[in-house]
C-alpha cells in the first residue's frame, strides 16, 4: 500500500498527448531544437567540437542531415532517447532542456521519418522516428534472416561507406521528410510553409547569437547559397564587416547592442548592406531581444523599419540593428516550445523587443544620432508649422489647467488628514497638520509623495514633422495610401506629401484662379497652400489628441486610435473649411505681386 501524500496522475491515452505535444508545436522550430541538441553535445566533446550540416543522398533525393561530435550513445541509450521527455546526460528542467524538444518539434515535417545514427563504442546504431496509422513512435523493421521486428539496429559497416569514422563518438539526424521525393534540403516543411533558397543560413543567423565556446558549425556544400563547405557565423562574430558597432550597458544589466551596416554601393542605391560581402545568409538589419545567446522577437526588412521610428531611428533602419540583450537571471522565461520569451511575473506575457524601446532610445550613441541624421530626407521638418503646433499645445495645455484660487485674509483650519484620506499607523510623508500618518481613501485622488509619471514625457512637446515625397520613404513608413502616422513614443510625425488631397486642393485652387496674369506663380501658390494646408490640419489634429491626456477618461489607446494614420487621413481629406482663408492668402500675394493694383473681376470673386 501506498504511503505517498498525493497518488501521482496517470495519462490515460498516451497517443492523444504525445500526438497533441507534437502537432502543436510550431514547425519553425524544428532546426533550432535539432542544431540545440547537436551544439550542447559537441560542447561537450573531449576531441574536436563540431556540427556539420550537410545534404546526404538517399534513393536519389537530398536529405538535410545534422551530425556532430560528442557523446554518443548505445543501442539502450539510442531506444531511451526516443521516447517523450527523455534525455540522455541531461538534466531536465523547466527554464532549461525539456527532453522532447527536437523530437516534438522534426516529427510533424518528417512523418516518413526521423533517422537518428549514434556512434558509440566503435559501433554504430540507427532508429527511425515517424508515424504509421496515425501513431507517432520508433520504426519497427523486419529482419528476414532472424524473422523478427527491430527498433534499433546496428548499421556500423553501413556508416563506414558512407565514410563516417568509427573512432569518435558522434551522433547524426536525418530528415526524411514527409514524402520520398521530398527534398529536406531545399523544403523542409513539404511546402508548407515555402521556403527561399537561403532559409536555413538565414534562420541559424536570426536564431543563435552566439555559439558555445569552441564549437565551430559548417554548412557543407548544397546547402547555402555559396559554393564550397562554409563556416557559420553569428552576428558578434561577424562585426568586422559593420562599419560601426557599439554596446552600452543599461540598467538591470541589460546591454544593448548597436550596429551600423553601411549601404553595399551607396551609388548605385542596391539596397544591400555591406555585410553581404562573403555571408552565407541575409544581410539585413534586424532588432532582437538577444536571452542566453539566443534570438527572440526577431523583426528584420519591413517589420523592422516600420518599427524603427519607436525606437528612435526614424531613418536609415534598413542599416541600423539594435540587439537588446538580457542577463541570464533576467525575470523571463522561455515558452515551452522555446518560440518565445515570457515574463516571469502577472500573466506572463510575451517579452517583446518594443518593451525595451525608451531605453534604447535613451541610450543611443552620438555617433549614431549623426547616421540617423544623414539619412533624413531633405527638408525634413516644417519648424514655422511645427512653432504653431506648439503655441496651439501650450495654449490647450494651459486651458485644461484648473485656475489657481487666491484667498485673501485669515483662513482657519483644523488639524487633521485632510480631504479623502484616513489616519494610519506607521509612518508616512502624508501627514495631517497634527503629524498624523494618512492614507488617501480616494485612489483617484493622488497621495502625497507621488508625481505624473513620465510615460507621455514626449508628448510635452509639439510632434516633429516630417515630410515624405519619396514613394520608398512613404513605403517604408507604412503609409502608402494614407496621409500621415504620428509615433507617439517618439514624438514623430511622418506626413506623406504624395496623398491625393494636396494634388486635389491643388487642382481646386488652379481652377478658380485660371485667369491670373501669371500662371506659374499662381501655380506655386497653389502647391504651397495645399500642401500647408494638409501639413497643418494633420499637426492640428495630432495636438489635439494630446491635449486630451489631461482628460482621466482618454487612456493612452484613447490616444493612439485619436491620431492614428487612418484619423489623421480623414483630417487632410476635409480641407473645405480651409479653402477661404486660401483664397485670401492667395490674393494678397497676387495683388503683392502686382505691386499692389486691383485685383480682375475673377480675382475677387475668388478671394
Amino acid at each position: 500500500m501506498s504511503t505517498t501524500a498525493v497518488a501521482a496522475l496517470k495519462v490515460a491515452d498516451e497517443d492523444f498527448v504525445v500526438a497533441s505535444l507534437i502537432e502543436r508545436c510550431p514547425k519553425a522550430m524544428m532546426i533550432r531544437e535539432l542544431m540545440m541538441n547537436a551544439l550542447e553535445a559537441a560542447a561537450i566533446a573531449s576531441g574536436q567540437k563540431l556540427v556539420e550540416i550537410s545534404a546526404v543522398q538517399l534513393d536519389g533525393t537530398s536529405k538535410l542531415a545534422i551530425w556532430n561530435t560528442g557523446p554518443g550513445m548505445d543501442a539502450g541509450e539510442l531506444l531511451r532517447m526516443c521516447d517523450i521527455a527523455a534525455s540522455i546526460g541531461k538534466e531536465k528542467s523547466l527554464k532549461g532542456n525539456f527532453g522532447m524538444g527536437a523530437k516534438v518539434a522534426s516529427l510533424p515535417s518528417n512523418q516518413r521519418g526521423l533517422r537518428y545514427r549514434s556512434c558509440k563504442g566503435n559501433r554504430v546504431h540507427e532508429v527511425i522516428l515517424c508515424k504509421r496509422d496515425d501513431v507517432y513512435g520508433r520504426l519497427r523493421r523486419f529482419h528476414p534472416d532472424t524473422r523478427e521486428y527491430l527498433e534499433v539496429v546496428d548499421v556500423t559497416e553501413l556508416a563506414l561507406q558512407d565514410g563516417r569514422s568509427i573512432d569518435e563518438e558522434w551522433t547524426e539526424v536525418v530528415l526524411l521528410g514527409n514524402e520520398p521525393s521530398q527534398d529536406t534540403v531545399k523544403d523542409p516543411y513539404n511546402g508548407d510553409p515555402e521556403q527561399d533558397a537561403q532559409w536555413l543560413a538565414t534562420y541559424l543567423y536570426h536564431r543563435l547569437y552566439r555559439l558555445p565556446e569552441g564549437v565551430k558549425v559548417v554548412l557543407m556544400k548544397g546547402t547555402h547559397k555559396l559554393d564550397g563547405n562554409r563556416p557559420f557565423l553569428p552576428i558578434p562574430a561577424r562585426l568586422n564587416f559593420f562599419e560601426r558597432h557599439e554596446t552600452v550597458e543599461a540598467p538591470a544589466g541589460i546591454k544593448i547592442h548597436y550596429l551600423y551596416d553601411a549601404p553595399y554601393d551607396k551609388a548605385t542605391g542596391s539596397g544591400h548592406n555591406k555585410s553581404i560581402s562573403g555571408a552565407i545568409a541575409s544581410a539585413v538589419s534586424t532588432c532582437a531581444v538577444i536571452y542566453k545567446n539566443e534570438m527572440y522577437d526577431v523583426r528584420k526588412g519591413r517589420n523592422w523599419t516600420f518599427d524603427a521610428p519607436i525606437f528612435g531611428i526614424p531613418f536609415g533602419a534598413r542599416h541600423i540593428s539594435v540587439h537588446i540583450e538580457l542577463p541570464a537571471d533576467a525575470p523571463v522565461l522561455p515558452d515551452g516550445y522555446r518560440q518565445f520569451l515570457r515574463h516571469a511575473a502577472g500573466e506572463q506575457p510575451h517579452v517583446a523587443a518594443t518593451d525595451f524601446s525608451e531605453l534604447v532610445r535613451e541610450h543611443r550613441p552620438a555617433w549614431l544620432l549623426d547616421i540617423i541624421r544623414s539619412f533624413a530626407p531633405e527638408s525634413a521638418s516644417s519648424d514655422e508649422i511645427r512653432d504653431e503646433l506648439q503655441k496651439l499645445l501650450n495654449h490647450l495645455r494651459v486651458k485644461r489647467v484648473s485656475p489657481k484660487v487666491v484667498i485673501q485674509g485669515n483662513t482657519n483650519v483644523e488639524n487633521g488628514t485632510g480631504a479623502a484620506a484616513e489616519p494610519v499607523g506607521g509612518k508616512s510623508t502624508n501627514n495631517g497638520g497634527d503629524g498624523t500618518p494618512s492614507r488617501p481613501t480616494d485612489l483617484s485622488v493622488l497621495p502625497t509623495g507621488a508625481k505624473r509619471a513620465e510615460l507621455f514625457k514626449n508628448l510635452e512637446r509639439a510632434p516633429e514633422i516630417t515630410l515624405l515625397r519619396d514613394e520608398a520613404d512613404v513605403e517604408e513608413k507604412g503609409i502608402k495610401g494614407r496621409a500621415a502616422r504620428y509615433v507617439m513614443e517618439a514624438g514623430q510625425l511622418f506626413i506623406n506629401m504624395l496623398y491625393p488631397a494636396v494634388a486635389e486642393m491643388r487642382a481646386q485652387l488652379e481652377a478658380e484662379y485660371a485667369g491670373a496674369d501669371e500662371v506659374e506663380f499662381m501655380r506655386d501658390l497653389a502647391l504651397q497652400h495645399a500642401e500647408r494646408t494638409m501639413i497643418l490640419r494633420i499637426g492640428r489634429t495630432v495636438v489635439y489628441a494630446l491635449a486630451k491626456q489631461l482628460n482621466k477618461e482618454w487612456d493612452q489607446n484613447a490616444l493612439s486610435v485619436a491620431s492614428s494614420p487612418e484619423s489623421l487621413s480623414m483630417a487632410a481629406d476635409d480641407f473645405g473649411d480651409s479653402m477661404q482663408n486660401v483664397r485670401r492668402a492667395i490674393g494678397k500675394a497676387l495683388r503683392a505681386r502686382r505691386g499692389g493694383a486691383e485685383m480682375s473681376e475673377k480675382e475677387e470673386e475668388a478671394a
